[in-house]
This record gives structure tokens, C-alpha cells and sequence, in this order.
């Protein structure tokens, strides 16, 4: 009897012990589980931040704060200088990631924040390009479309048809470009651009693996008119057109051909760029047929005022990006202001992506 008392109470005091060490390390499962959730809410809060930050990173880029130090009677020069200096800013790392490194030290957090600037004035407004009264595109925005093909998902002359026939049973403009995406045949196609990227492991460029066309970078609804910036055009127009489309560091290794390219550049420069073809050829490759029947399209004076904005925020391996389209617009003049702090720029579309 007392044998039989002493394993029950051995077998009771297993079972205890069996039901501890599985209430234990279920306590401890959900204690990691929930310390790593909070853990990355907090980092992805924490990139969500950077994500912001990068947009004024990318503001301060594009405006001009050229100092007004020139006397009244330099004033071309002065304006001459300011469209320059902006180029040497902006055109070698246009669509092109640019990433910064954060540290505790030294910024206040480990991490990275980064921006990419593309011109919706390089890309193609549907609502100026298509006549909704003859029911077509206009003429040198067809041919153009015509021969747009994407190898694997749509031949030539498809986007064309599809994207008249969409717009006939429309009857009206586009809201946004995302509803390109209710069309049939260009659902497969990305919305989103991605830039091109270095690999780290062999520090070779690597381009954008899904396809050269991305249906936001290459149609806009939020330019003032329908022609198009050459200087800045999208990657996917440069595509389009047939020209060489950049890469993650072009910046450094062309930076003697944009040097050259920005001082023969005048504001005006589209009206010969055929002639003057030895200029861009380094950047934008040799082969300009296409282009040379779409120079009417061009817009005949640098003057681009919308851009759109990929930005990047990263905390360890959680990162957040967002998209926004921003608009050129002119503050109200205050006292003491020069004349190029007036330019600031006006967020009219965001998106998280």
C-alpha cells in the first residue's frame, strides 16, 4: 500500500512537472513571439519616419537655392547659371536610388533613408494625349504607342488597342494611372518603377528584372501639357524611344560625359538635339533613330514642374517605401526673400507601396 502510495505520488509529481515545463515554454513562446512583434512594428514605424524624411531629402535636391549675388545687369547669366548648376544637381541621378547611411552617433538611429526623383514631365499625360472627341490618340502619341511591344506579355499594336478601347468606354480623363491596371493585358504589367540597383556581391548593376515598361513611369495625368522633357525622361520613355536606360552608377562612371552634356545644354536645347546628337550619345546611347521622328514632340524649353519621388526607409531588414507625385508651386513672397527661395513644392499623391 505505501509502495503504491509513493508512485502515485511520484507519477502525480511527473505529470505536474510535464505540465509546468509545457506551460513554461509556451509562456516563453509567447513572450518571444510578442517582444518580435513589438519589435518590428516599432522598426517598421521607425522606417515608415524615414520613408517621410526622404521626401524632403528629395525637395531639397530639386530646389534651386542659388544664391541672388549677381548685379541687375547679369541677369542671364545669373539665370544662365542657376539652369546649370540645377542639371549638374539632378540630371546624373535622375531615376536612379539614391541611399543614405544613418548612424546612432551620428543621427540618432542605425538604419537608411533614400530617394529616387523621376519628371512626370518625361513621361507621357494620357488625358492631353488622347482625344476623346475623335475618339483616338493623337497622331504622333499612335505611332508611337504602335510600336510599343513588351516581350512575353504584349506585341506591338496592343496597347494601343487596348488602351483606345478602354478610353472610348470611358468617355472622360483618368483620376489616376492605377486604373491602367483594370485594363486587360496590362494587368501583368508592374504599376511601380523600380530603379536599377548595384549587387553587392559583385558590384554589378542589375536593372529592373520584370520588365524595361512600368505602366506609372511611363503615363501621367498630372503634367500641364503633353510634351515631353528629353533631358528627364522616364525610364520607361527612354524604353519607348529606344534609348539606353540608366544604371544604378552612372553617375560615377559618366560623370566627364554629364559634365560636358550640362555645359553645352542651354534652356532651349531640344530644337537640335539630332545635330548635337555626340553630346547625349555617351548617356543615352548611339542609336536615336525613333527619337528623330518624335522631335515635334519635344517640349521646345527646359522648364519641367512636376516630379514623382520613390522614397526609402530601412531599420535593419524592414523597410518601408512610399511613392509621391509633387507639383512645382510658388510660395508667397515675404520680405527679404530672393527670388529663388520662392519655388517649393506641393505633395498632390501619395502612395505606400
Amino acid at each position: 500500500m505505501q509502495k503504491n502510495s509513493k508512485a502515485s505520488i511520484l507519477i502525480f509529481t511527473l505529470i505536474f512537472l510535464s505540465m509546468l515545463a509545457i506551460l513554461t515554454e509556451q509562456l516563453v513562446k509567447s513572450v518571444l513571439i510578442n517582444y518580435f512583434f513589438t519589435s518590428n512594428q516599432i522598426k517598421m514605424h521607425q522606417a515608415r519616419s524615414l520613408a517621410l524624411g526622404g521626401i524632403n531629402l528629395a525637395i531639397s535636391q530639386l530646389i534651386d537655392e542659388t544664391k541672388d549675388n549677381l548685379q541687375e545687369n547679369n541677369k542671364e547669366k545669373e539665370k544662365k547659371d542657376k539652369f546649370k548648376i540645377f542639371l549638374q544637381r539632378v540630371l546624373p541621378n535622375l531615376n536612379k536610388k539614391q541611399m543614405f547611411k544613418l548612424t546612432q552617433d551620428v543621427d540618432g538611429i542605425n538604419g537608411e533613408v533614400g530617394f529616387c526623383i523621376s519628371c512626370e514631365n518625361g513621361k507621357l499625360n494620357i488625358n492631353k494625349i488622347f482625344d476623346f472627341e475623335k475618339k483616338e490618340f493623337k497622331e504622333n502619341y499612335k505611332k508611337l504607342l504602335a510600336g510599343l511591344e513588351i516581350k512575353g506579355k504584349l506585341k506591338p499594336g496592343d496597347i494601343l488597342k487596348n488602351l483606345t478601347d478602354f478610353l472610348n468606354e470611358r468617355k472622360k480623363n483618368l483620376n489616376d494611372i492605377s486604373e491602367l491596371i483594370k485594363i486587360q493585358g496590362l494587368s501583368n504589367i508592374d504599376l511601380f518603377y523600380k530603379p536599377p540597383t548595384i549587387i553587392d556581391n559583385n558590384k554589378k548593376n542589375k536593372k529592373n528584372l520584370n520588365s524595361d515598361i512600368c505602366l506609372q513611369d511611363l503615363f501621367t495625368t498630372w503634367t500641364d501639357d503633353e510634351n515631353l522633357e528629353f533631358l528627364f525622361l522616364s525610364n520607361s520613355t527612354l524604353a519607348v524611344f529606344g534609348l539606353r536606360q540608366p544604371m544604378a552608377d552612372d553617375a560615377v562612371i559618366f560623370e566627364k560625359q554629364f559634365k560636358n552634356l550640362i555645359e553645352f545644354a542651354t534652356k532651349n536645347y531640344s530644337q537640335n538635339i539630332i545635330e548635337n546628337w555626340s553630346y547625349y550619345s555617351p548617356i543615352f546611347g548611339k542609336d536615336n533613330k525613333i527619337l528623330n521622328g518624335f522631335k515635334s514632340i519635344l517640349s521646345k524649353e527646359f522648364g519641367p514642374k512636376v516630379y514623382s519621388v520613390i522614397s526609402y526607409g530601412k531599420i535593419d531588414e524592414v523597410e518601408q517605401k512610399l511613392l509621391v507625385v509633387l507639383k512645382e508651386v510658388e510660395k508667397q513672397k515675404k520680405e527679404k526673400e530672393t527670388e529663388s527661395s520662392l519655388k517649393t513644392f506641393q505633395i498632390v499623391r501619395m502612395y505606400w507601396i
